[in-house]
């Protein structure tokens, strides 16, 4: 277990200490190039301040946090602004200082933001940013990574509109031979490394690369050039740092003294860096998750990334570090445990520190710098060509468009474009949402009042006059109008004039833009017009004040401004269709009506059934039956009404239905024999007629018809059921 640690830490060592040259050199370059070697300490430093508090206190073993290409590209961005903003006759000196203090800043001002972050439990929002913003600044990302590779090898940038434009001659600089030959092997580097990463899914591709690199290089310079002396005049390889790798302890009590011109120049580029870290640590994370098969607490990483770059920051370090996915694919690959690996991983890069300086100048420049353009052709890759044959194309064209802001005029703004195009789909694409979730008529979609079967019967007639919409989502002016065109189209069509009622149901309505309103009045108008109601049911407390102050809602006689739910608006038309026709108030429902209304019988064999039954007087409160009590009777209800109810297994007691005169209580318990599913209640005083199987079976052979009779009217009353129940199906199916 020891060797293999001591061996997974020295193949990370090897990639990391072949990466820190280019991150010193990003930051410290121009009139900072002549301390490259004490920001080479920084980079060192920073590791291992970082990899030792991570491996320490990670949620999973196998993190390991290194400083990285992006954050590193951003922190070279502040520098240079910090540079910019400072007068140009200051002391090489005290302008390193300056800098040096400013890239500690950005370190604790990102590292307090992360920590913060996880403390709230806000390390899950990143799962709420759309994928194609991530995509897009990840690629417009890659393209300033690339662009950083460049200009540490040849100090020139290679965007068009900025630097080509500025400096026209930078093109014709590039192709000359001397600076040629200095980019050209860094970008095949960079190629060969994608190509062999592409084909061979080994986490040992890279340093067996860098290594290759190493001997064919040394070859070169050998058995080719025959003078290493001459290589090294040449500036083939990085400078002889062994006796400047040194650090000493940031004074954070001079940040205060610092020049509010440099603060706010580099304002907009140390928030650009607290996004590009927030952005990274959680889509490095996601991919650990997926490499090592394990969840992260992401709370949790953010608070120890944080609070590790702050360590690092006032430690002398300071360049920002985050997960590195290739180092724990090669923890979880050689299964080592990554947090003796990180402690292993420390002490070399502490070894490296204080006596391995002379290792850094026998790295070739082009090492380091293709590395980078590396990083930057792997995000381009990963965002505009692989995502081509997976996303919708308005998603890859707010890919496309975010790349090209960032990559032209910087990460804030490449967001900000982002978030306008994202928007601008967003709505688009919303606005082809059906607001309207199902659509129903009267006729199958009934309130939970079991009634008589002449009532069922009248409804099912007139239920195509209650028209039932169910809304979901957030309206907004697009969904709204386009659901207002679909109402005046069904009203349209009712040439009969059968619509009476219109009901919109809000339950699974999050909210609605005040905009939406005109469309809700122009409703109100057009169904008033039409002499039609205008009902709502199920909205929120503060849709009902927005509603009733449109006008939309209104008080009538009996009728409340909104319903509670849409059971009881349902019910409330019902009432109204049963009153027209006499049907409301039957307050009293024998059995022999009932048996009349499905089978011919007689006189004598009504009077039968009525001796079979036992007539209960009940009083409200009563419970007839209770939920798993033994199916042994079924019960006609003559007069009152009672409430079906279910217990759950946590003891909460859920309401499904009222039964009315002339519906009948336990029939599938009953024929089925099986234990009652639900208790029934009695809510308003009657009279049920108790039937038992005892005396059902002596009916059966005392008086078949009698018994015949009831069998009818139960499977007429279940088919009846069952056909409402069709029919509802088909119509959501439809």
């Amino acid at each position: 277990m020891i060797l293999r640690s001591v061996l997974a830490s020295a193949i990370i060592w090897l990639l990391m200490a072949s990466a820190m040259p280019s991150y010193a050199g990003l930051i410290f370059q121009g009139k900072l190039a002549g301390y490259f070697a004490a920001g080479l300490a920084i980079v060192l430093v920073s590791e291992i301040v970082v990899v030792l508090v991570t491996s320490l206190f990670s949620s999973d073993h196998a993190t390991q946090v290194v400083p990285q290409s992006p954050t590193a590209v951003i922190q070279g961005l502040i520098a240079a602004s910090a540079v910019d903003a400072l007068p140009a006759e200051l002391a090489p000196e005290e302008l390193f200082a300056t800098v040096l203090l400013v890239i500690v800043l950005s370190s604790i001002l990102a590292g307090i933001f992360l920590a913060l972050l996880g403390m709230v439990r806000a390390g899950g929002l990143i799962r709420y940013i759309p994928y194609p913003i991530v995509g897009g600044f990840m690629a417009g990302l890659g393209w300033l990574i690339f662009d950083a590779g460049f200009r540490v090898l040849v100090g020139l940038r290679l965007n068009m509109l900025v630097g080509f434009r500025q400096d026209p001659a930078s093109l014709p600089i590039l192709l000359e031979s001397g600076v040629a030959s200095r980019w050209l092997p860094a970008i095949v580097f960079a190629f060969c490394l994608l190509g062999l990463r592409a084909r061979i899914k080994s986490t040992l591709v890279m340093p067996a690369a860098i290594i290759a690199s190493l001997i064919l290089f040394y070859l070169w310079a050998y058995l080719i050039v025959g003078d290493v002396s001459r290589v090294v005049d040449e500036g083939w390889l990085l400078p002889n740092v062994s006796d400047a790798l040194n650090w000493t302890l940031p004074d954070l009590s001079v940040i205060s003294r610092i020049d509010p011109a440099v603060l706010a120049a580099i304002a907009g580029d140390v928030l650009t860096l607290i996004v590009v870290l927030t952005l990274n640590l959680f889509l490095r994370a996601s991919a650990q998750e997926i490499i090592v098969s394990r969840e992260l607490n992401l709370n949790r990483e953010c608070i120890v990334n944080g609070v590790a770059n702050v360590a690092s920051a006032v430690s002398g370090g300071g360049v920002v570090a985050y997960h590195g996915p290739i180092s724990s694919a090669l923890v979880h690959a050689m299964r080592v445990n990554g947090r003796l690996v990180g402690i292993i991983l420390a002490f070399m890069f502490l070894l490296t520190l204080l006596v391995g300086g002379a290792l850094f100048s026998q790295i070739p420049r082009f090492i380091p710098a293709g590395l980078l353009m590396y990083f930057g052709l792997q995000f381009m890759k990963e965002w505009l060509l692989d995502s081509w044959s997976s996303l919708p194309r308005q998603d890859y064209i707010v890919i496309v468009v975010i790349a090209l802001v960032t990559a032209l005029f910087g990460l804030l703004a490449g967001i900000a474009v982002g978030i306008i195009v994202a928007i601008s789909f967003f709505v688009l694409e919303y606005s082809r949402m059906e607001v309207i979730k199902q659509e129903f008529s009267g006729s199958f979609h009934r309130s939970n009042l079991d009634r008589s079967f002449a009532q069922n019967q009248l409804l099912q007639k007139e239920g195509e006059g209650i028209l039932i919409l169910r809304l979901q989502g957030y309206i907004f002016f697009g969904t709204a109008y386009r659901f207002y065109e679909h109402v005046v189209s069904r009203i349209s069509a009712d040439k009969s004039g059968r619509l009476r009622f219109v009901i919109l149901d809000f339950k699974s309505v999050r909210g609605f833009d005040v905009s939406t309103m005109v469309d809700f009045q122009k409703l109100k108008k057009l169904t008033d017009a039409n002499d039609i109601e205008l009902l709502i049911s199920d909205a929120a407390p503060h849709l009902q004040t927005l509603l009733s102050d449109g006008g939309i809602v209104e008080a009538g006689p009996d009728q409340p401004p909104h319903f509670d739910d849409l059971d009881r608006a349902l019910e409330w038309c019902e009432n109204i269709l049963l009153a027209e026709a006499n049907l409301l108030h039957a307050n009293q429902v024998t059995l022999e009506q009932q048996l009349a209304q499905h089978a011919i019988i007689r006189a004598e064999d009504a009077a039968a059934a009525q001796a079979a039954l036992e007539r209960i007087e009940t009083r409200v409160g009563d419970t007839v039956f209770r939920q798993g009590d033994e199916s042994d009777a079924l019960y006609f209800i003559e007069s009152g009404r009672v409430d079906v109810l279910l217990r759950d297994e946590a003891g909460h007691v859920l309401r499904l239905r009222s039964m009315t005169a002339g519906a009948v209580i336990g029939e599938v318990g009953f024929y089925l024999g099986k234990a009652r599913s639900a208790s029934i209640v009695v809510t308003e005083a009657g009279v049920l007629q108790r039937l038992t199987h005892e005396a059902l079976r002596r009916m059966e052979v005392t008086a078949p018809q009698t018994a015949t009779a009831i069998h009818v009217f139960i499977a007429s009353l279940l088919s009846d059921r069952l056909s409402t129940t069709n029919r509802l199906v088909q119509e959501l199916m439809d």
